[in-house]
């Protein structure tokens, strides 16, 4: 269903009560989606109590179609409040606000319903639209640099392609700074000034009083001596130079252009100033907490022992199983009379499909199992969902059909196989994995003893040190990799930024000289005649080209951009997510934008445009990306944004995978009115269907930073991001098996300059290097079937080293680049795919006794 209004924040200003001076519009709407459970249309907006002198406009309402009927609200209370009429005779439209009281002294109409957290419900003649406000902790200063980095970093995209003055590598030095690019500033400056001192003129005929003998007649001049007589001074023909020429016009429109570009690429300088001292700041504290002893999360370790103990109670796994078991209802077996079998469950076949098995009828019988040498006994299944009922090393209790096939010998062993054709009932009876189990908790419980009794800091082990002399081998190359960048922002700012003020003198002492700008360029001879105005002409067509503006809709467009206020926080917020998107593929992973790239961009920031989408390659690692803004999936749903990877394997076999992304620009506090991120993401994934029945992952991305209530990870990112790599929420239990990683949300909060970046990087790189391959392996090799790539700086430049342990099927590489250190091993227990990055980069969550190991996302196994 779609909406027949539309929402927007307006400020208007008032001459009285009842005339509009003016109104100016928020440059895009509020998203409006219709809810299927709540029957109705809802929208999320945010209030900001703590941002005192930032005026955020009024919610205003229009309906798109020419429906006249009054709009009202519906407090908690019942109360009804109808809304005021606004007509804009600049745009010929009509909007509806709250208009509570009228306040005399600043001539504006107060609003009460929007003014505190919870809901409101509008009602648009005959649709209703739930509006959700929550409190957003953001000050006035950390909004105004919220906005001035999003602004910032889209300058930084669109002028700065590899380089921070120039796109084109072969002008500049590696990643750095051109000196020609110095000159030619330096040139453009002198010939500026020189022009200054020299400048164009045109004589213009004026009319001034002169001595009588001075005077050049005029006609006043004769009517002056026929009605005045004899008079000492009169009205005479004279000239006087005009600087305002179309030559001179002109040139002051291309200072005024190259001071924008330079203040721009003065900002970005400074942005990376900061960001790289930042970044140094946060690699050395990482590199100096490194230490023989590590701290341990007492809270993590305690849950892990209440969830052990409970993996060897057979009550609480037969609830368990049976939960699983009704889940297949439409494979149970409805016949009364089904025998009872016992089975014995043992390791996975070869092929997959099928365990080693222990069979017999009644519980008081031996096993006929395999025996060395003799026999090999093994079960299938009729429907392969089954096998997920059952575990290797258990017992179980079955009612049921199974078939048993005639044995067949090869090579002198006996093969016998049994089929489970139906199921009545299932239950767990014993096993040593119990036993297992119980041992397990019982050594755990020791060692948290241990531990406890010491602080609950730990001495690391031989082959913990070793893994974080590795890690700290990579941080301090990327030390010196961000300190390299840093001088080179820095030459860039100290260069850059002086010329500004001089740039800027200039102008004004043109504009003092009576020069109005001018855009179109003048073909007189004075630009092929003199040096100076040459030079400048040239110097800025020069300028334009090497930032990468050489086309004037892309100067048009950021301009437009550079007046976006602080009103559609939300929708800003979406915007800034998509750069931090781009930032990630284009400079953290090394993806190449199509031409046509910056155009598309602008589009969405400026204009919102649906469906549009950005191209990206990686010809090293043969992969295309797509990132859609806003497309409609083919169930008709439109989430924020799609990234389709279209790759080839190592085999040569092409293949495509879909991550989703939707940005909530939810407060803590909205969060917890709406359920948390538990149903927000449930909602997404299975109730909108953004998965596509289960085929893409689903994250959200948002800004609040106490949204994970229940930490799963020990890791730093676990505060306040949830990656899907352990079971979190009470509805994804059935889920784990098959869609461990597919579903979450992360912290992504402009504010957070330390960190808000890297949760891009690890959540896209754990789709690139994780999410698009198959990770039940069966036996296979542990390494990825895709190109290899390093999640830490993305160079596709990594070096397979041989590994010295036992494991034949595990790959490990070093990246050339950065020296991170990746091993790619597999679950022991259900032979899923395990990838380690190291302690920060590291997307599996960690076992909370053992710092440098990790646990699987699908099993979760804790023996």
């Amino acid at each position: 269903m779609n909406p027949k209004f539309e929402i927007r924040y307006l400020d208007v200003s008032w001459y009285d009560k009842e005339t509009v001076l003016s109104i100016k519009e928020s440059f895009i709407s509020l998203k409006v989606e219709y809810d299927d459970e709540l029957q109705r249309f809802v929208c999320n907006t945010e209030l900001y109590p703590k941002a005192q002198g930032i005026k955020l406009g009024q919610l205003a309402f229009r309906y798109t179609n020419d429906n006249k009927t009054s709009p009202y609200f519906e407090t908690a209370d019942g109360k009804r409040v109808t809304l005021k009429k606004v007509y804009d005779a600049d745009t010929t439209k009509t909007w509806w606000i709250e208009a509570s009281n009228w306040n005399f002294k600043g001539k504006f109409w107060e609003n009460t319903a929007y003014r505190t957290a919870g809901q409101l419900i509008v009602y648009l003649n005959n649709q209703i639209c739930q509006i959700n406000i929550g409190s957003s902790e953001f000050t006035a200063p950390q909004l105004e640099r919220y906005l001035a980095d999003f602004k910032s970093d889209l300058w930084e995209l669109i002028l700065d392609e590899g380089s921070y003055i120039t796109g084109k590598a072969k002008e500049t030095q590696k990643g750095g700074v051109s000196e020609e690019s110095f000159e030619l500033i330096n040139n453009v400056l002198s010939h500026a000034q020189k022009i200054l001192n020299s400048p164009k003129s045109e004589l213009r005929e004026i009319q001034i009083l002169k001595p009588r003998k001075m005077v050049k007649p005029v006609a006043r001049t004769f009517m002056e001596l026929s009605t005045k007589g004899n008079r000492k001074l009169l009205t005479s023909r004279a000239t006087q130079p005009s600087y305002n020429v179309p030559e001179n016009r002109y040139i002051l429109f291309a200072l005024e252009r190259i001071h924008q570009i330079l203040k721009q690429l003065v900002t970005i300088a400074n942005s990376k100033i900061n960001r790289f001292e930042d970044t140094i700041i946060k690699l050395e504290e990482r590199h100096n907490s490194f230490g023989t002893h590590k701290q341990i999360d007492k809270n993590l370790v305690r849950k892990d022992l209440i969830k052990l103990k409970s993996l060897y109670n057979l009550d609480h796994l037969n609830s368990l199983l049976e939960r699983k078991f009704i889940s297949l209802q439409s494979s149970i077996n409805t016949s009364v009379n089904l025998p009872i079998w016992y089975l014995k469950i043992g390791s996975v076949t070869r092929n997959g499909d099928s365990y080693f098995v222990g069979v017999k009828i009644q519980y008081e019988d031996q096993w006929f199992e395999g025996k060395q040498g003799v026999r090999n006994v093994f079960i299938k299944f009729e429907q392969l969902h089954f096998a997920q009922l059952l575990d290797r090393d258990f017992e179980y209790e079955v009612k049921g059909d199974i078939v048993q096939n005639n044995g067949v010998t090869s090579y002198g062993v006996a093969w016998y196989t049994y089929t489970l054709v139906s199921l009545k009932g299932i239950k767990i009876i014993g096993g040593k994995a119990l036993d297992n189990r119980k041992n397990k908790f019982q050594s755990l419980k020791n060692q948290a003893v241990t531990i406890d009794s010491n602080g609950w800091v730990k001495q690391l082990t031989s082959k913990e040190l070793g893994e974080q002399e590795r890690e700290k081998k990579s941080i301090h190359k990327r030390i010196g990799f961000y300190k390299d960048n840093y001088g080179k922002a820095k030459k860039l700012y100290d260069f850059l930024e002086p010329k500004l003020t001089k740039f800027k003198s200039l102008i004004s002492e043109l504009k003092k000289m009576g020069v109005k700008s001018l855009p179109t360029f003048p073909n007189s001879m004075t630009f092929v005649q003199n040096p100076n105005y040459q030079s400048v002409h040239s110097g800025y067509i020069k300028i334009r080209e090497i930032t990468n503006l050489s086309d004037e809709d892309l100067l048009l467009s950021l301009e437009k951009i550079e007046a976006i206020g602080l009103v559609n926080m939300p929708l800003l917020y979406e915007r800034w997510c998509l750069l931090q998107i781009i930032k990630v593929l284009v400079q953290n992973f090394h993806y190449q934008p199509t031409e046509d790239w910056k155009r598309k961009l602008l589009s969405i920031v400026s204009t919102g445009n649906h469906n549009e989408s950005i191209n990206f390659k990686n010809i090293h690692l043969k992969r295309n990306i797509r990132l859609s803004y806003e497309p409609t999936l083919e169930n008709g749903r439109t989430p924020d944004f799609v990234m389709d990877v279209d790759f080839y394997k190592k085999d040569g076999s092409e293949n495509s995978k879909r991550l989703v992304m939707d940005a909530k620009f939810y407060s803590d506090e909205l969060f917890a009115r709406t359920g948390g991120i538990s149903r927000i993401i449930k909602t997404l994934y299975h109730d909108k269907n953004y998965s596509e029945n289960g085929k893409n992952g689903v994250f959200i991305l948002h800004p609040a930073k106490n949204t994970v209530l229940d930490k799963v990870s020990p890791q730093k990112w676990g505060d306040n991001s949830y990656l899907g790599e352990l079971e979190m929420f009470n509805w994804d239990n059935p889920l784990r098996n098959e869609h461990f990683h597919e579903y979450g949300a992360i912290c992504a909060n402009p504010v957070l300059r330390l960190s808000y970046l890297d949760e891009f990087q690890r959540l896209i790189g754990m789709f690139l290097q994780y999410g698009i391959e198959n990770n039940k392996l069966g036996g296979s090799p542990d390494d990825v079937e895709s190109i290899n790539f390093c999640i830490a700086c993305g160079s596709h430049d990594l070096k397979n080293i041989e590994t010295n342990k036992g494991n034949s099927r595990s790959s490990w590489y070093e990246c050339n680049d950065c020296k991170h250190f990746t091993t790619y091993n597999h679950c022991y227990k259900c032979d899923t795919r395990l990838i380690k990055n190291g302690e920060y980069w590291s997307y599996h969550s960690q076992m909370p006794m053992e710092p440098l190991n990790i646990k699987c996302p699908s099993c979760e196994s804790l023996i």
